[in-house]
């Protein structure tokens, strides 16, 4: 079974936790903030952000962030997506050569327009970042709804061993190598979702939500294209 890391005590980060510990992985789940971490480390249980599902012994809690990234088999960087630079930066030191580091977050970071694994590439220049997208509550995924994911990756080796580390029997894992494409994919769709639900908002019907989604697609398309 592996040791991992999960940097991040968010809905996300927590839901990852179960259901790697589900597998029967250690996991070490930090969280910069102090009184979070003294209440998972409590109840077991994230009470605000993730309630009804419970972190079983395998999960451990910290405020170290050495503790939670030194000599980990996998990490998983879930922190929001405006930290995720500040966050890579501070891991850096922690981090041996070829560290698989994977993304959990969407966005695409402002000032400088790049996805979120290169800009952790940029922090860490010797990780192995690879990306875990998909369709996905992380309510539903920390009580064992049958969800589907995809782990993309530079090399099929990587994609895989992450695929086998949190794949079960309702948390189905694929594989893909377009990390740019998920990336994209992930961050921009939550631009059309937000104006889908402006145009609810006006009153609008479905044939306006129809025809957002349906042009939305097609420029998040020409982008990825554009984008190699």
């Amino acid at each position: 079974m592996a040791d991992t890391g999960i940097i991040g005590a968010g809905s996300w980060g927590c839901a990852l936790a179960a259901v790697l510990e589900r597998n029967g992985h250690s996991v070490t789940v930090w969280s910069i903030v102090e009184a979070e971490v003294s209440m998972l480390q409590k109840e077991h249980e994230h009470k605000d952000k993730l309630p009804g599902v419970a972190l079983g012994e395998r999960v451990s809690f910290t405020s170290d962030l050495k503790e939670a990234a030194e000599g980990k088999e996998l990490l998983v960087l879930a922190v929001p997506s405006v930290y995720t630079r500040s966050t890579a930066r501070q891991m850096a030191p922690f981090l041996k050569q070829g560290q698989i580091v994977v993304c959990v977050a969407k966005g695409i970071e402002e000032t400088t327009l790049m996805t979120l694994s290169q800009v952790i590439l940029q922090e860490i220049p010797g990780a192995d970042v690879a990306v875990l997208s998909g369709p996905s509550h992380a309510e539903e995924v920390g009580k064992g709804i049958p969800t589907t994911i995809v782990a993309g990756a530079k090399t099929r080796q990587t994609a895989e061993y992450i695929q086998g580390l949190f794949m079960n029997e309702v948390f189905r894992v694929y594989t893909s190598p377009d990390v740019l494409g998920m990336e994209l994919g992930g961050a921009l769709k939550n631009v059309i979702a937000l104006a889908a639900g402006m145009a609810d908002g006006l009153g609008f019907g479905d044939n306006t939500k129809a025809a957002l989604i349906t042009r939305g697609m097609a420029e998040i398309r020409r982008l990825a294209v554009k984008m190699g």
